[in-house]
């Protein structure tokens, strides 16, 4: 007995499915309401509406700032320079989420490809909150397609020093979204030199590349405020929010009660850089003065990481509805039991490198969040790198199934 079947009507499915997630997601851009509907989204439209029509890089349409990292407004404010509107923004924002299941099905080695993109697509339909969050403007689908892009240059063989400054520009405009990859970026470049993925000669340009990006934003900031601002002046108000008497390990800023710091920092008449850095040693002198309490926090956030469920402020509670929160956790779970089937055959068939990196960085990425705070929604990027091993796995076994065989 012989059994047979081409991978072309696979790949062929794989490109339907893609087109039907990317269709279905410009229809649900156009019945959305036509509104910010989380706080967050306004404060993003506020700072591209400025950047395209106001005094620039501001808030309030008055005062310039460095509040936020620049990468996720540009992006809007480039949509809109271009005559998009909400609804516009939504569907870029499909289609970068259908081109970063592309490139996480070109993750996969070419002996891991057979019905590959079909097999991606339905991993990622399993997991809905990647479409859901697609629609939302938040930065995590930009930072996804990023942190993918550049992991998929990385893993380019013949590298050279063009191949090295773009991936590094990869990272550096990552950064500029989501500050909180720079210690992923080390992670991930230490890792792959580990397991001979790069040569440490690589490092040197991929990091000049980041820097190059970053650098543009710090000397802004450097000329208009004469500070050093990395990335924003933001972090000290991250750290506190994630490390302090009232912190809820599953629980975001609007489930965090810091009104007293909020008043003492205003009372003060602060600036935004000098309120930033109150809350950073506010933050610190909390850690400093329970350090068991701190121990634990960090331990429960990092646990939080892989959480199925988080608290929301009441006024998200109408988008966050318990259905939709049971649905995020049962996907999450099917993700974790895939997994758990792939490491469970590791005797079989053992890790490749590139499983070993996304795994390694997984799991140490929930460290790193922690420092801050840990959220479903800043791991989503990351989900993709179990994703793509799951996809392998799944892969490998269905060629294995469908490949011809021969009974006697």
């Amino acid at each position: 007995m012989v059994r047979t079947l081409s991978s072309l009507p696979l790949r062929t499915a794989g490109i339907l499915l893609l087109s039907l997630c990317l269709v279905a997601g410009v229809i649900y851009s156009f019945a959305l309401p036509v509104q910010a509907r989380f706080p967050d989204e306004q404060e993003y439209l506020q700072l591209s509406g400025h950047l395209l029509h106001g005094p620039g890089y501001s808030m309030d349409g008055v005062n310039l700032t460095a509040m936020r990292p620049p990468g996720y407004p540009v992006f809007l404010a480039a949509i809109e320079a271009l005559g998009g509107g909400m609804v516009a923004m939504r569907i870029v924002q499909f289609i970068l989420f259908a081109t970063t299941v592309l490139l996480v099905y070109r993750l996969c080695p070419k002996e891991s490809r057979f019905a590959g993109l079909l097999v991606v697509t339905g991993v990622v339909m399993l997991y809905p909150v990647l479409f859901y969050t697609s629609a939302t403007l938040y930065p995590q689908t930009l930072a996804a397609f990023l942190f993918i892009l550049a992991l998929s240059l990385l893993f380019v063989t013949q590298r050279g020093f063009l191949l090295n400054l773009a991936t590094g520009l990869a990272f550096g405009a990552l950064l500029l979204t989501v500050p909180t990859f720079a210690l992923t970026m080390i992670v991930v470049l230490a890792t792959a030199w580990v397991l001979k993925i790069i040569r440490w000669q690589d490092s040197l340009p991929i990091l000049v590349g980041a820097a190059l990006l970053v650098g543009v934003w710090t000397a802004r900031n450097a000329v208009v405020f004469h500070r050093l601002v990395p990335f924003a002046s933001n972090s000290g108000e991250n750290l506190l929010i994630g490390n302090c008497e009232n912190t809820i390990p599953y629980g975001g800023v609007g489930n965090i009660d810091r009104t007293h710091y909020l008043q003492e920092a205003q009372a003060l008449g602060l600036d935004e850089f000098q309120e930033d850095h109150y809350y950073q040693q506010a933050a610190l002198t909390w850690i400093k003065q329970h350090p068991g309490r701190a121990l634990v926090l960090y331990l429960e956030k990092t646990a939080n990481y892989f959480n199925v469920y988080n608290a929301y402020a009441p006024g998200t509670n109408a988008e966050v509805s318990p259905w939709k929160q049971i649905v995020m956790g049962v996907s999450y779970l099917i993700l974790l039991t895939l997994l758990a089937w792939r490491l469970a055959e590791m005797k079989r068939f053992p890790l490749t490198p590139r499983e070993k990196l996304f795994l390694i960085v997984y799991v140490l990425s929930a460290f790193t969040m922690a420092i801050l705070v840990t959220r479903i929604r800043y791991r989503l990027p990351y989900d993709y790198l179990i994703i793509a091993v799951i996809a392998m796995h799944l892969s490998r076994r269905l060629q294995l199934w469908l490949e011809p065989t021969k009974s006697t």
